[in-house]
């Protein structure tokens, strides 16, 4: 054996020297990095620097079992100088393979049948204790040609490496890792007892990121998605066999995907612990890692074992990013996690959980997840962890999963914490969510009304403002609901009025619910209100307060939501002839706010729809519809405004304005002549513009008319 050399080199350095078993004949391979400097022209000024990887096989054809392993080692290392002394044990691990290898071949070809059925009778137990002074010993067990030694020897290191004391010491052991790494790669396809347990030992490294680097050097990630990519596709071949084979095969076939689901769990668990570099996972996905995943978790999903719970908590990891999403939600993630339901695993229970939670957050996949029914399982689990409260929020935003929960023991579930003290925000937002639909809101309120009291009493002692929103859904139902709420309208209103104005935002917000839920009440006396509560005078003031302050100030609060509230509330008031009579006096303020507030559509629907449960009392409507009333003005002006709301309202109270005068009747109808004529004179003038006929110069060149014919003749006549 002769040392390499080159004419053209004049500086070269070894890196990386790997020592293999030649898997068939008697030989060492030898694979090492070499950087070679090549001169240019004739100064030699320039240096080209490359490097390349050689590969050398040495051949061992006398290594018999009477030779002396390291007196071998020492020959090898002074007839290959590419080889470094520190790779002496390495070296010397390999040539005891070979040797062990050569005599087992030898004794083979004599052994009965009876000996190869007794081999495949061994138990194969992990062993109780392992000693880390028996390492070597127990590295020796991977040169045997028998799977049973093999395990043996992972199994033993296997329970080495769960006490975390041992892994600094071992992960610096190269012979040990190059020897696993190479048992993995030549025998996860025939054995998958001794691939699982290697695996399993990678894991166990992989748990402390500062071992990945050494992983990663033995490309144990790369070994562990190839054996998957294979797995996977021969998976759904013997899927294919099970279903037309003998009872015998599909036995046989069902023990080995048993055992082929064990490893890929354990391979997909190293490659969750990899990734927690951002890097190393981005070389997973670009291996499309995420469909593999697919695949794997519809591999198990009729029967959820250890890679169902490996495969999600993966997915999991993966779901924080849109991209990956995109590819679950093309393989349906969503229909294949709900077949796993209900799920009695709690570890596979919880991963699931948070995933629809990352998933639920797209409305297609919340739509998909109501469809499928997910409602009816995800409710009963709210007692166990806040992720199911947070999936059950993001459904109840679904109008369909509101519905379903009323089929549920959610509404009892949420109102126990809420009322006991124990719901968090997220617990009264879903209540919340849930009372906008009116069934839920009547089972909430209970039959008689105790429901509904405890949350008033909560809402209003306590002050708590989200309690308070609920309840305000509560009350924009109609049917006996209404009815439960008119005890609590003194109360309301007081808390609305003292506190609407206040200057500290929680009192005012407080007060603006409170308000809000007591103009929703229908069926309340308010003529008898008003008069108790002395709220006229209030509302006066309320109304002008925001629309005679300064014009900058105004634009800020161009919302005003507390006199809006008040707008609402008298809107509901003008449904009874009794508490109309007392807005009257309001009628001018009314029309200085529409006229303060004509950018704001939603003042001028509520304004309107006000004006209109007016009119519809006969005696108002003579009061309000004088020949010089401004408000009939008002409405004829907004009769075509943009919004269809006021032009529906307009339309309403038009029609009473035309039964109750003549004048009136005529001025909407003239109205309506000169409107429609203005459109009409505004097409014809368009059209005119648009169809005029062009100068000359416009045609061109380009346009010939003799080339067209459409058969009409300008000499014959038309009729």
């Amino acid at each position: 054996m002769m040392r390499p050399t080159s004419s053209a080199s004049f500086n070269s350095s070894l890196a990386k020297v790997s020592i293999d078993a030649h898997p068939s004949e008697q030989a060492i391979i030898v694979r090492y990095e070499q950087t070679i400097g090549n001169l240019r022209g004739r100064s030699a000024t320039s240096v080209d620097i490359e490097s390349k990887t050689i590969q050398k096989v040495i051949s061992l054809k006398e290594l018999t079992a009477q030779v002396d392993i390291r007196a071998l080692s020492s020959v090898v290392l002074s007839k290959c100088p590419w080889i470094p002394s520190s790779s002496r044990k390495e070296l010397e691990q390999v040539l005891h393979y070979l040797q062990k290898r050569s005599g087992q071949k030898l004794t083979t070809r004599s052994r009965s049948s009876s000996a190869v059925s007794l081999d495949r009778r061994q138990v194969q137990t992990p062993p109780m204790s392992a000693e880390m002074s028996k390492l070597d010993e127990y590295l020796e067990c991977f040169y045997s040609e028998t799977a049973a030694e093999k395990n043996r020897g992972a199994l033993s290191i296997l329970e080495l490496t769960k006490i975390e004391s041992n892994l600094t010491e071992m992960i610096e052991n190269e012979t040990m890792l190059g020897a696993l790494a190479r048992v993995f790669r030549e025998d996860w396809k025939k054995n998958f007892d001794v691939a699982t347990n290697i695996v399993r030992i990678f894991v166990n490294f992989s748990r402390f990121s500062k071992f990945h680097s050494t992983l990663m050097f033995h490309k144990v990630g790369s070994l562990c998605l190839t054996a998957m990519e294979h797995e996977v596709k021969r998976a759904e071949s013997w899927q294919v066999d099970l279903r037309k084979s003998d009872p015998e095969t599909a036995r046989k076939l069902r023990t080995a995907l048993r055992k082929q689901a064990n490893l890929l769990a354990v391979c997909v668990t190293l490659l969750t612990n990899l990734a927690v570099d951002i890097n190393v996972e981005l070389k997973m996905v670009r291996r499309d890692l995420v469909s593999l995943l697919m695949k794997c978790l519809h591999m198990s999903i009729d029967s959820p074992n250890a890679l169902t719970i490996s495969t999600m908590q993966f997915l999991l990891k993966l779901s924080i990013f849109e991209e990956n999403k995109a590819v679950m939600e093309q393989q349906n993630i969503v229909e294949k996690i709900l077949k796993l339901f209900p799920i009695t695993d709690t570890d596979l229970r919880k991963v699931t959980v948070k995933l629809l939670f990352n998933l639920a957050f797209d409305a297609k996949n919340t739509s998909k997840m109501v469809e499928s029914g997910l409602v009816p399982h995800m409710a009963p689990l709210i007692e166990e962890g806040s992720k199911a409260l947070n999936v059950l929020y993001l459904l109840s935003c679904n109008d369909d999963a509101k519905a379903m929960m009323a089929f549920t023991d959610a509404i009892q579930l949420l109102m126990r914490d809420v009322l006991t003290g124990g719901g968090s925000e997220v617990t009264k937002a879903v209540l919340l969510n849930t009372c906008i639909e009116k069934r839920n809101a009547q089972l909430v309120c209970g039959t008689d009304g105790q429901g509904l009291n405890l949350l008033m009493e909560l809402a209003l002692n306590s002050r708590d403002l989200m309690i308070a929103k609920v309840v305000r859904a509560i009350a924009a139902h109609e049917g006996p609901t209404q009815e439960l709420f008119v005890g609590w309208m003194p109360r309301l209103l007081e808390i609305g009025m003292n506190e609407g104005t206040d200057s500290a935002e929680d009192k005012a917000a407080l007060g603006l619910e409170s308000l809000g839920a007591a103009a929703e009440i229908r069926v309340a006396p308010w003529a008898k209100l008003c008069e108790e509560h002395n709220m006229i005078p209030w509302m006066k003031d309320v109304l002008r307060m925001e629309f005679e302050e300064h014009e900058e100030l105004a634009v800020m609060n161009e919302k005003k939501p507390l006199q809006l509230q008040v707008i609402i509330a008298c809107g509901t008031m003008a449904r009874q002839l009794d508490a109309a009579r007392a807005l009257i006096p309001l009628i001018d303020t009314f029309i200085f706010v529409l006229q303060s507030s004509q950018i704001d559509d939603e003042f001028v629907v509520q304004l309107l729809f006000m004006f209109l449960q007016m009119l519809r009392h006969k005696e108002l409507a003579d009061l309000l519809m004088g020949e010089d009333s401004a408000l009939g003005a008002h409405i004829i002006d907004l009769m075509h405004d943009a919004n269809a709301s006021v032009r529906e309202i307009c339309d309403n109270s038009l029609v009473i304005l035309g039964e109750h005068s003549q004048e009136w009747a005529r001025r909407i109808a003239a109205e309506r002549f000169r409107w429609h004529n203005a459109q009409w004179l505004e097409m014809v003038e368009r059209g005119a513009h648009e169809f005029a006929q062009p100068d000359d110069d416009d045609y061109g060149a380009d346009v010939i008319f003799d080339q067209y014919d459409d058969g009409f003749d300008l000499q014959e006549p038309l009729f």
